[in-house]
């Protein structure tokens, strides 16, 4: 067996690419519905702001562990300059600024704590995300407002329209997904093609050895957490464009199935380890499950069987892996040793 097919066969993505491809086969036998063009266009929709927030996710657990903060970020923020939309007139570009500006004081704050005094992220993420949720609810009453006036054209932006047919309803895909396939080029860019993103992998695997290699790692990590408040705000603001109307509610928890999604995808939750294809296919199988398995008739309740069933294979496949992984890097280290 060559190495090439050694090293595919070793990757999580392989294997939840295969799942995707049986599954959407059994659903379209099931329905005749999933390879049309409507429900085709409804789940790369679905996916937008959760592949968004995956970019976080990714970077966050890559270079030093969880974050759980960015899905309340993204609803504080957003709920904020829709209000001041709403009351001040301010210019849409001048309020994604603000909103942009939000994102990075928290992100500010995550990273200091977790840098200056080495706390745990997901403790600390956890904190800012309680905050938010308190400064969302209780200093600004949140509430559901429609989107102000200065948002107006891009909420209504459609890339791509399907009509409505016998069989399915009209779709149609947001120009939000432009912005996500944007963010995912420059993430790519910066991950594989600079020291920076060399860093971040490293930093991960092994942060005595990236410090020796002479990387800034305080430096690296605090940055990560301002960039994924960053990310966060363009999520909560393509989330409430899309919907045409902001709900912090609705933000609350989003962060669970994205880190599912990611786990799935290959992400392994002790650093390191990760790629933008694997969160890509993972956040598509969740959503591929949530949206199409009412097709064939069965109840929320019972996908929420299925979801389980399938992060819990995906977490499985990520652990055995890491396993191999550690056990081949033992024995190549014993032999060097000798």
């Amino acid at each position: 067996m060559s190495k090439k097919i050694k090293r595919l066969l070793g990757k999580n993505e392989l294997y939840v690419a295969i799942i995707i491809l049986v599954l959407a086969i059994t659903i379209h036998m099931q329905s005749g519905l999933f390879f049309l063009p409507n429900n085709l266009v409804d789940l790369l929709r679905s996916i937008i702001v959760n592949s968004i927030y995956a970019l976080c996710a990714l970077l966050a657990f890559v270079s030093t562990g969880a974050d759980v903060s960015f899905p309340m970020i993204a609803g504080m923020s957003t709920y904020i300059i829709f209000k001041l939309g709403e009351t001040t007139g301010l210019p849409a570009f001048v309020l994604v600024l603000i909103a942009l500006a939000i994102g990075a004081v928290c992100g500010c704050i995550n990273g200091f704590f977790i840098v200056k005094f080495r706390f745990n992220s997901l403790i600390v993420t956890l904190s800012t995300s309680t905050i938010c949720y308190g400064i969302a609810f209780g200093a600004l009453k949140g509430v559901r407002i429609d989107v102000p006036a200065q948002f107006a054209d891009f909420a209504n932006w459609n890339i791509l329209k399907v009509a409505k047919t016998e069989k399915a309803l009209g779709a149609s895909l947001h120009g939000a997904f432009l912005v996500m396939v944007i963010l995912y080029l420059l993430v790519y860019l910066v991950l594989n093609h600079t020291m920076v993103g060399r860093a971040v992998y490293a930093i991960g695997g092994d942060e005595v050895s990236a410090r020796r290699a002479g990387f800034k790692v305080d430096q690296i990590r605090f940055g990560i957490f301002v960039v994924n408040g960053l990310l966060a705000v363009i999520g909560g603001l393509c989330y409430a464009c899309m919907c045409k109307n902001c709900s912090p509610m609705e933000y609350y928890g989003g962060e669970m199935i994205v880190i599912a999604a990611i786990v799935l995808g290959g992400v392994r939750l002790t650093g390191g380890h990760g790629s933008l294809t694997g969160c890509i296919l993972g956040t598509f199988l969740l959503a591929m499950v949530q949206n199409s398995l009412t097709m064939v008739g069965i109840s929320v309740y019972y996908q929420n069987v299925f979801i389980g069933i399938i992060i819990i294979l995906g977490a499985s496949v990520a652990a055995i892996q890491a396993t191999r992984s550690m056990k081949i890097k033992s024995v190549v280290d014993k032999e060097g040793g000798e």
